[in-house]
């Protein structure tokens, strides 16, 4: 059950999780019955634009593939449109105010008496491993896992493009030789950052994600034998800026050919302090113009560079995916495949993440479990990646812990129409104050709050029955009056159950 957030109860499990559930779990193993495996995708900045979303330009045959085995939910979105943000309110169960999340590069510290799921999973008889970015890169949380945490070199900034490695490795050189305390953050950002694109003609292992394919793999093959259920949580770096791949999944586009953002101008009557600063991530790196909008050849490299970075990453799943099935181990495992958030491709005048727009909140989100009898199904329901951890419990069967803020959604995968969730909450911080929004089935309605003492500062509301983007702020349109007091008492009522602060 829901402990924060209001939410109609759901009808009930899906059947065939009845038999998990009705495993005799003591609070520390499982009972000896073999429940399932988990296998856990989180890829970073991923749209949701694969094949099996709708987007009949990029490819994704693998992602595709998967989706036909698994239930496919549409309307999934994120706390907060930042990687580490975002990952922490999912992997813990608690919305960004919670702890103060959204404000701590660190949140360990805030929660050490709650346990991440990888490490519920874990105490509850589960061998948990975790490969890449989870939570974020050299911030894993070390009791997520039964082995320590397993990271390609080729992850850091550092080695994210070839064409900057060089560079910065002198500059390392020089530095160190100079005496510098910290050789590598001493290199400006953007020569440490590099390119923000680039096409290599390597193989897919030469690059950090077909690495954390390799161990995956090599995980799969060592564990299959164990006694204990397995979770394995896989996180992709790819398409993360920069855009970096090999040259086969360039190769896969024609640049004549690349989709084009349908709104191009920021939503008329929108909060200023929406806009993501989409200058600034981008003069990170090299060889890139310091002013919005960008220029058509720039803009192309860049949907070029997503676009083949996502393909590059499907085939990493694939193979991992592949590997999963050649050790007879499909059937017994949940396989869930998300984002930590969305990402602008200089739709609405902006690139990157960090807003609480439709683009930057909404993930993708598959699901696959054992027996399961809606694979290859749609769900339109709302659902949240904060209700992951309590859906992932029921699913396997385990207890699930009294603080958890999200609801599970496992009974979708027993009848994928059910529409028992009103709304989905997001939020993002901007020049202390806080925009918090309320996504429903036909509109998105958002209120910016000073952090310290709550004054309202702007409020607006998108309707999305048309478009699914936004372009103009309704909010004073009396036809939709109701509407604005609705949504306003249900960011009212989260506030004071202090989900939102």
């Amino acid at each position: 059950m829901k402990t924060q957030i209001t939410r109609a109860p759901h009808g009930g499990l899906p059947a065939l999780f009845c038999l998990l559930l009705s495993l005799s779990l003591t609070a520390g193993s499982l009972d000896a019955e073999s429940p399932p495996n988990v296998l856990f995708i989180i890829v970073d900045d991923l749209r949701p634009e694969m094949g099996c979303y709708g987007a009949d330009i990029i490819k994704t045959p693998k992602i595709d593939a998967l989706a036909k085995q698994a239930l496919v939910l549409d309307r999934a979105y994120c706390q907060e449109a930042v990687c580490m943000a975002s990952r922490n309110s999912m992997l813990s169960g608690f919305r960004p105010d919670a702890r103060d999340i959204w404000t701590k590069r660190d949140v360990r510290e805030a929660l050490q008496d709650v346990d991440f799921f990888p490490a519920h999973f874990r105490k509850k008889g589960y061998h948990s491993i975790g490969i890449g970015k989870i939570a974020h890169n050299s911030w894993e949380d070390p009791r997520c896992w039964s082995e320590k945490h397993l990271v390609p070199k080729n992850i850091g900034y550092e080695y994210r493009t070839h064409a900057g490695r060089k560079i910065v490795e002198q500059m390392q050189g020089k530095a160190k030789a100079d005496g510098k305390l910290d050789p590598f953050r001493d290199i400006p950002l953007k020569i440490r950052r590099g390119m923000a694109w680039e096409s290599l003609d390597v193989g897919d292992s030469e690059l950090g994600d077909g690495q954390i394919a390799d161990l995956a793999i090599d995980v799969l093959e060592r564990t299959r034998e164990q006694k204990d259920p397995l979770f394995l949580a896989v996180g992709f770096l790819r398409p993360h800026l920069p855009f970096v791949a090999p040259k086969k999944y360039w190769d896969l586009y024609d640049p004549e050919d690349l989709p084009q953002a349908t709104v191009v101008d920021f939503p008329e009557g929108a909060h200023k302090e929406e806009y993501n600063r989409s200058r600034e991530l981008l003069t990170q790196y090299r060889k890139l113009p310091k002013k919005t909008p960008l220029n058509a050849k720039t803009k192309e490299k860049l949907v070029h560079g997503y676009l083949a970075t996502v393909s590059y990453v499907d085939a990493q799943i694939g193979r991992v995916l592949k590997k999963l099935r050649d050790l007879g181990m499909e059937d017994d495992t949940i396989v869930v495949l998300t984002s930590d958030h969305g990402f602008h491709l200089g739709d609405q005048n902006m690139w990157g993440k960090a807003t609480n727009f439709e683009l930057s909140t909404r993930v993708p989100l598959l699901i696959k479990a054992p027996g399961m009898s809606t694979a290859g199904q749609r769900s339109a329901s709302l659902v949240e990646l904060v209700d992951l951890y309590p859906t992932l419990c029921d699913l396997a069967g385990l207890p699930k812990p009294q603080h958890l803020q999200g609801s599970s959604f496992a009974n979708l995968l027993d009848d994928p129409k059910v529409d028992d969730q009103e709304f989905a909450l997001s939020q993002y911080p901007r020049a202390g104050s806080m925009g918090y929004s309320v996504r429903t089935k036909d509109f998105r309605y958002t209120e910016w709050r000073k952090v310290e003492g709550g004054e309202l500062i702007h409020k607006a509301l998108f309707d999305l029955r048309d478009s699914g983007i936004e372009t103009g702020n309704v909010v004073d349109d009396k036809s939709l009056a109701n509407t604005v007091i609705k949504l306003s008492a249900i960011l009212e009522r989260e506030r004071d159950k202090k989900a939102l602060q």
